[in-house]
């Protein structure tokens, strides 16, 4: 490892820039192609980069400045240009893309401008330390047993585990200051440089000291299992021993993160999932494949068959929050029931099967299948109140998105801010996103929604209206009003009221009665929303389509006269609930 401590140790070159900081563009330049290597010191904490960065010019004017950051708790070493030293200047710099909330910025002088869509290739040395850190989490109020097992990243001689942007800035990148005390400044930051490096190619090799035993560096890239754990014999100049090895490489920096785990791993495959757990763990990783298989069955219903198997890569801290990205999920296996393990599983099994380019059908279907798998084992009920836990969460979170104060022409404005189409919000994709596919999968039925799921292709939907039409298609159905209302633009939530209930005897003698229900919308998003006419013998439903500011009438026949209607059954996410039992009267003969 003598190399490692070279690169750790290689003074600081701090020469003037005479352009003023504030000009600096950090989003001049895309990160094209990352050719790296990692040396990771285990017992030192320690990780030593080098390698070559490709970057192009994406701004509409030559760009001689170039903007690079890591994290704070590495130092930048050497910047190179064909062999040539080049000026640059560093220093600190707050953000929270970084768990230490703080980056380790440099600013570098190239020779000469470079053009616009032209690229300049840069060598680059930096390392330094990655320990528990929960900084930006603690400073903002989170207490810090729990901020830790959120913010778990670290490399020690027992167990490492580092994920990339967003927690631990190790490849470099270049994004202005967010806070996470912001808003969603800190994911949409992300959001925006993931979208601009979608194409951008990502090959890092990994390699640790393994003189006592070979060692499984497992990454959620193309180098994924362990095998005969990458173990090579590594000698650098002057000597060196055997060290373990692996290459995490990404085709595009759009949808994964660069992430690593280094333990002494074995593998439990599974034909659509596999394990990378610790010895240790054997059985727990066999409770969660046959719970993963468990979910195999609706899966197949739903989506077509995985491209390749998903992934669990177990965390040693039984105490950290999992992690998923992409189809790969690193989390702790800890003992828990079957059910509750394929929950957990069911999101990483669709991204195995389904890839969108939009974050809310991605998530959506996520969250759907969760919901399914819920009513298959237990009913609607059960299945309502598991879609449930996001209700809340949205309904805060849309009036923070359309404050009641707020005029009816500012509101207008506001429509497109935040929708499902733009939204990096966490409770939008997931919340809301589940939320309309359930609604839809109520207002369609569920062959057809089947059917439009497995005919879904990611690759083919280039259009925001892609998966509408798809489903229009299936299902004969106009939905245009319904994904306006839902997906295209925010308009908040409905809010429903039961106006008025009509109850008439029918011809004959000891015939039914006929039900007309009248429900009153007084949101600005419409639905189509279900009303409970609850009767002495019991309970039937009839769907109202009731549009926003307008209102919806649905007529049922019971044996029995009702004596309370209830419109909405929890499956559409509404602002209040206040007006939505209405007591009725005995009917007049």
């Amino acid at each position: 490892m003598k190399r490692l401590s070279r690169l750790l140790f290689l003074p600081f070159c701090f020469l003037a820039i005479l352009q003023p900081l504030a000009a600096i563009d950090r989003e001049a330049f895309t990160i094209t192609r990352y050719q790296l290597e990692a040396q990771v010191d285990r017992t030192a904490h320690v990780i030593a980069v080098n390698g070559k960065l490709t970057l192009r010019n994406d701004s509409n004017k030559p760009q001689k400045l170039v903007t690079l950051q890591v994290s704070s708790s590495l130092a930048w070493n050497a910047i190179t240009l064909n062999d040539q030293p080049l000026e640059w200047l560093g220093d600190n710099y707050t953000s929270d893309i970084d768990h230490t909330g703080s980056l380790s910025e440099v600013i570098v002088t190239l020779p000469k401008e470079i053009a616009p869509a032209s690229t300049v290739t840069l060598d680059v040395q930096y390392g330094g330390t990655i320990t528990p850190d929960a900084t930006r989490l603690t400073r903002t109020g989170i207490p810090a047993e729990v901020a830790v097992r959120n913010d778990w990243d670290h490399i020690s001689n027992s167990f490492t585990a580092v994920r990339g942007l967003g927690y631990v800035v190790w490849y470099p990148v270049a994004i202005d200051a967010v806070s996470l005390s912001d808003g969603s400044a800190v994911f949409d930051a992300m959001a925006r440089w993931k979208q601009r490096h979608e194409r951008s190619e990502f090959a890092a090799r990994i390699l640790t000291p393994a003189a006592q035993q070979p060692l499984c560096i497992a990454v959620n890239g193309t180098g994924s299992t362990c095998g005969d754990k990458q173990t090579v014999g590594y000698s650098p100049p002057g000597g060196g021993t055997e060290e373990s090895s692996n290459t995490l490489q990404l085709d595009g920096l759009g949808e994964m993160v660069p992430a690593f785990a280094i333990a002494n791993y074995v593998e439990l495959p599974r034909p659509t999932i596999a394990f990378t757990h610790l010895p240790e763990h054997t059985t727990e990783a066999r409770d969660y494949a046959l719970a993963a298989e468990a979910n195999d069955p609706l899966l197949h219903d739903w989506l077509h068959e995985p491209h390749e198997p998903a992934r669990v890569i177990e965390l040693a801290n039984p105490n950290a929050n999992p992690w998923k990205n992409g189809a790969v999920l690193f989390t702790p296996l800890r003992e828990a029931s079957t059910p509750m393990l394929q929950l957990l599983l069911m999101p990483l099994q669709v991204a195995s099967r389904l890839h969108s380019p939009h974050a809310w059908i991605q998530d959506g279907v996520e969250r759907f299948l969760q919901v399914m798998a819920v009513e298959m084992r237990s009913g609607r009920r059960a299945a309502l109140e598991y879609l449930d836990q996001y209700r809340e969460p949205l309904i805060e979170a849309e009036k923070l998105s359309h404050p009641a104060a707020q005029a009816a022409g500012a509101m207008k404005a506001s429509e497109a801010d935040n929708t499902l189409l733009n939204t990096n919000d966490e409770v939008y994709l997931h919340g809301k996103g589940g939320f309309v596919m359930w609604m839809l999968r109520d207002m369609v039925g569920t062959t057809d929604m089947q059917r439009t799921l497995l005919a879904y292709r990611g690759g083919a939907d280039k259009d925001p209206s892609y998966f509408q039409k798809l489903l229009q298609t299936n299902s004969k159905r106009d939905l245009e009003w319904f994904f306006d209302d839902w997906v295209y633009r925010d308009r908040g939530l409905p809010e429903f009221k039961v106006e008025s209930v009509y109850t008439r005897p029918m011809l004959g003698e000891g015939s039914n009665f006929m039900v007309t229900v009248t429900i009153e919308n007084r949101g600005r998003t419409g639905a189509e929303v279900p009303g409970l006419v609850q009767t002495p013998s019991g309970e039937k439903s009839v769907r109202i389509v009731v549009k926003a500011g307008q209102k919806g009438t649905g007529r049922l026949e019971v044996p029995v006269a009702p004596d309370k209607i209830v419109v909405n059954d929890g499956s559409v996410p509404e602002a209040s609930t206040g007006n939505n039992v209405y007591d009725v009267p005995p009917p007049v003969r």
